[in-house]
């Protein structure tokens, strides 16, 4: 009999802690949803806006240069940057193919629309796939650019190389210092 109560007291006790915990959150949220400050609060001190899945198209005279999607993005206006998170950008290129591009992370300098990006970086063509620690994109060149190694691999070959240039409107790309690699020999020119 004893037991019995002693469940049924301790079930009460539950029940009416859960029913206070609800109420709770359920005030709270009513309050923080209520006052644009609170909500403020949450978002970095330094950051002028906060968003979560993010697209942007760059376009130059009416051509599509690049489009980008990422997890989130900050802005922070005086600093005239946009951190991104888990960036997935597509450069288009001149003759019609595109470069695919992800990282972990980057940044858009918003005067200059530079971007350099960071973190498992890799990208690939129609042709092949390359990986780097670090890109950067100048769009007054229209140029990716990796002073960080990078491993270039295509069907029949493998290329290393410690710096790589690649010009987006001549899809001509340079690799420059220590530069080698292996070729199948199945390899067509």
């Amino acid at each position: 009999m004893k037991n019995r109560r002693l469940i049924q007291r301790v079930l009460l006790s539950i029940v009416v802690l859960a029913l206070a915990g609800t109420t709770v959150v359920f005030v709270g949220y009513r309050r923080m949803t209520r006052s644009p400050e609170m909500l403020l609060d949450l978002v970095k001190d330094e950051a002028d806006m906060q968003l979560n899945r993010i697209r942007q198209t760059a376009m130059k005279n009416g051509v599509r240069e690049w489009r980008l999607e990422a997890d989130s993005a900050t802005l922070l206006e005086k600093e005239k940057t946009m951190v991104l998170a888990g960036p997935d950008v597509e450069f288009f290129m001149d003759d019609g193919d595109h470069v695919h591009l992800t990282a972990k992370q980057g940044t858009i300098y918003t005067d200059s629309s530079r971007m350099k990006v960071s973190g498992q970086v890799s990208a690939n063509t129609r042709l092949y796939r390359f990986q780097t620690d670090a890109l950067d994109y100048d769009p007054a060149a229209r140029e990716l650019r990796a002073d960080t190694p990078v491993t270039l691999s295509g069907e029949s070959f493998t290329l290393r190389a410690d710096t790589m240039t690649m010009d987006l409107e001549t899809s001509i790309t340079r690799f420059e210092g220590g530069v080698e690699g292996t070729i199948s020999e199945d390899f067509q020119l």
